[in-house]
């Protein structure tokens, strides 16, 4: 009855606690513009393709069950969630609200000023790779 009544208003929810085809519906109608927002969880930015223009990340942090406290998101979850906003193949631009606690605002505004280290063991796994493509007839054998 909630969902029902959200996409009245062109709202949409996506979460684990939806039936399957309701999760469904939601990315269609997202997917085709029939509505203009889906709340979810940031799950969503892992698991399903889906572009916005406007991503709001309310909130940095997740209740940790083990724990037994509230933890941050890892920052490649926080920057997977951003890069939902402004798909190039969709869009020309975009946008990314952040609403973190004020001891956390100047963290993440250092990543509008300064890259992000990219690190890849792909070095390490590389020779593998290329027999796999040898193997799998991608790349022919050099002999």
């Amino acid at each position: 009855p909630a969902l029902k009544h959200c996409l009245q208003f062109g709202i949409g929810m996506h979460h684990a606690g939806l039936a399957i085809d309701d999760r469904a519906l939601c990315e269609e109608l997202f997917a085709a513009c029939k509505i203009q927002v889906l709340v979810c969880t940031s799950t969503l930015a892992w698991g399903v393709n889906l572009p916005a223009h406007l991503v709001v990340v309310k909130g940095t942090e997740f209740y940790d069950g083990k724990s037994r406290r509230y933890v941050d998101f890892p920052i490649t979850d926080v920057l997977q969630m951003m890069g939902r906003a402004g798909r190039p193949q969709y869009d020309k631009s975009g946008c990314c609200v952040i609403m973190c606690h004020e001891p956390k605002k100047a963290f993440y505004k250092k990543f509008l000023y300064e890259p992000f280290p990219v690190e890849s063991s792909l070095a390490d796994a590389l020779p593998d790779h290329f027999n796999a493509e040898i193997v799998a007839g991608t790349l022919p054998p050099k002999q």
